[in-house]
């Protein structure tokens, strides 16, 4: 854009959904990536200032799970397919300017502090929540180590946090013939301490910006509005399990922070590392901050709701 003889470069933030890891990507994973490329170039050739940013999302059940069937540590199986996925990227074209990691100690550094200051303002709280335990495996059933039919749209293969058919959040306990996706065994329900976002309390909030955003596609607002007429429920931000970023409030010293509360900060984080590497440390800013600057997420439909109303 021209300005008095100058010539203002407009801020477009590309990101892609981080892909898990667990597993060795396919033509699927690499679909949020692929389109992205596409609009990232496009704004490069327009001349626009483009940041391009995803990287492996390594945290939560789906690695854990996998590097018990495989033996080895969470650690060595997110080291390696991190590598293998980098390598795929490169050699794809892929133009990203920084794909990351959740290991990385820039992301642990913002996740944990961006969360102590949710926790300092009063919209983090305890509960005492029941939960699936596998007494053969003598451990709670978080998100993926818990699976069953979905108690909205009947899909048998639901998991303890969302449903993958038709896209709801799942409270574990609901799930209908729950197994332990380890050892098959049917769970019972003990009582265990956790740490919740209030959720609820930012329903107008939501609302407001749901309603406004222009920018939203059919299906992501529908979808969202949908789920804020249902009425938003506080969310467990705390996990029964060891890998992963700490989770930082006093007393969750044996806890890990949930995946999905962790992971869409990669974004800001992802921009934070890219400039960091480029010796401009504050620049990150003029892509999260400044209202003139656009961000394009591209994301599975699966997706939605955890970029509409839990990332704002």
């Amino acid at each position: 854009m021209e300005l008095r003889g100058c010539v203002t470069l407009e801020k477009v933030l590309v990101t892609a959904a981080w892909p898990y890891i667990n597993y060795l990507p396919h033509l699927g994973t690499l679909l949020p990536l692929l389109s992205a490329d596409v609009i990232a170039r496009y704004h490069r050739l327009k001349g626009e200032d483009v940041v391009f940013v995803s990287g492996s999302d390594e945290h939560g059940t789906p690695i854990e799970i996998e590097a018990i069937k495989q033996g080895i540590s969470p650690r060595e199986l997110s080291d390696r397919n991190h590598k293998v996925v980098s390598k795929l990227l490169k050699e794809y074209g892929i133009s990203l300017d920084n794909y990351t990691r959740t290991e990385s100690p820039i992301h642990k550094k913002f996740v944990i502090e961006h969360h102590l200051k949710i926790y300092r303002n009063g919209y983090i709280f305890t509960r005492i929540m029941e939960l699936p335990y596998c007494s053969t495996c003598a451990r709670f059933l978080p998100d993926r180590f818990v699976e069953g039919t979905c108690p909205y749209c009947g899909y048998e293969g639901a998991r303890g946090d969302q449903c993958d058919s038709c896209g709801r959040l799942l409270d574990p306990t609901k799930l209908k013939n729950p197994h332990c996706t380890i050892c098959g065994s049917t769970p019972t329900i003990r009582k265990v301490k956790h740490w919740f976002f209030d959720m609820p309390r930012f329903t107008d909030q939501l609302l407001k910006y749901i309603k406004s955003n222009k920018q939203l596609p059919d299906n992501a607002r529908n979808f969202s509005l949908k789920m804020l007429e249902e009425g938003l429920k506080p969310r467990p931000i705390t996990r029964d399990t060891k890998w992963g970023i700490p989770a930082p409030f006093k007393g969750a010293e044996d806890k890990t922070i949930y995946g999905w509360f962790e992971n869409v900060l990669g974004y800001v984080s992802a921009t934070i590392e890219y400039f960091i590497r480029k010796g401009e440390p504050d620049r990150w800013r003029e892509f999260w901050f400044d209202k003139k600057a656009k961000t394009l997420f591209f994301i599975g439909k699966d997706n939605i709701p955890l970029h509409t109303l839990i990332l704002p």
